[in-house]
């Protein structure tokens, strides 16, 4: 069972498990939500969407993740070419 620890205008987070899930709530759960295991990486997850800012982070899922729960285009054609 998962505990809602964290909401803003576009995203909650939950506690789930030994991990979290981070959900867009302008998207339907099952497109927009990614799961990671670190509460820390949850928000800078968020802080990066929401900046429009590309991660220094290259790791394949942490990439997939962001493009995963972004509703914005253009941000995510902006990791595609860049990452």
């Amino acid at each position: 069972m998962s505990v809602q620890i964290y909401q803003n205008l576009n995203f909650k987070v939950y506690k789930a498990g030994s991990g979290f899930i981070i959900h867009n709530t302008k998207k339907s759960f099952k497109s927009g939500h990614t799961h990671v295991h670190k509460y820390d990486i949850c928000m800078i997850m968020i802080k990066l969407i929401s900046h429009k800012r590309l991660p220094k982070n290259r790791d394949k899922y942490f990439i997939e993740s962001l493009i995963r729960i972004s509703d914005d285009e253009e941000y995510i054609d902006k990791i595609k070419n860049t990452c």
